[in-house]
């Protein structure tokens, strides 16, 4: 599974960076797309997630980020019960959706950025 999401990070990069890695993305079945930029691993543990996998410098900051949004929404926002189970979830969301790319960064690139988005921007072509 690894292999196939190495293989198209390698060619595109992530799935929205360039014209050529979306026109990729929209090609793949719904359930090639989930495993490409969906880790339900990384929703459900975060940034001990990322942690396991190596990459301690971005699990640090995903864990500094859900302290900040867990300080934001009890002492600053003092938002519903509701509204802050919600945004309990955010941190869990980003992890999810980076760590695919943020471990082929680590493990083919040997990348030892702090930047959990490293590479989510869109390239210049």
């Amino acid at each position: 599974m690894w292999q196939q999401r190495f293989a198209f990070f390698d060619a595109y990069g992530p799935p929205n960076s360039s014209p050529q890695a979306r026109e990729a993305f929209r090609r793949l079945s719904f359930w090639e797309k989930q495993r490409l930029n969906v880790n339900i691993w990384a929703f459900l543990f975060s940034f001990l997630y990322f942690f396991v996998k190596g990459m301690w410098r971005k699990g640090l900051v995903l864990a500094a980020m859900a302290v900040a949004v867990g300080v934001l929404v009890e002492f600053v926002l003092h938002l519903s019960e509701s509204s802050a189970v919600g945004a309990s979830f955010a941190v869990p969301a980003l992890a999810m959706t980076t760590a695919n790319y943020a471990y082929y960064l680590h493990r083919v690139q040997r990348s030892t950025s702090w930047n959990p988005f490293e590479g989510f921007g869109r390239r210049r072509t």
